[in-house]
């Protein structure tokens, strides 16, 4: 007896996004690059991007060697 695939052409598509996302399990030598693999896979959410480059541009410039040694 043959079975049959019950599935919609869609619900077909939708299995088989389901199944590529699937990871596999990896193994990592070391730490830095189990967090370099995470944060290859990760995106950072625009709030904290907009938070990040808010602190930045708020951040004094730094001042010339020459200034720091005439105390200006």
């Amino acid at each position: 007896m043959k079975q049959e695939n019950k599935l919609t052409p869609r619900e077909q598509q939708e299995l088989a996004q389901a199944l590529s996302q699937q990871s596999t399990a990896r193994e990592f030598a070391t730490v830095e690059e189990a967090i370099q693999a995470d944060a290859a896979q990760t995106s950072v959410p625009p709030a904290v991007t907009q938070r990040l480059n808010e602190s930045i541009r708020l951040e004094p410039k730094p001042r010339s060697w020459w200034q720091r040694f005439t105390g200006r």
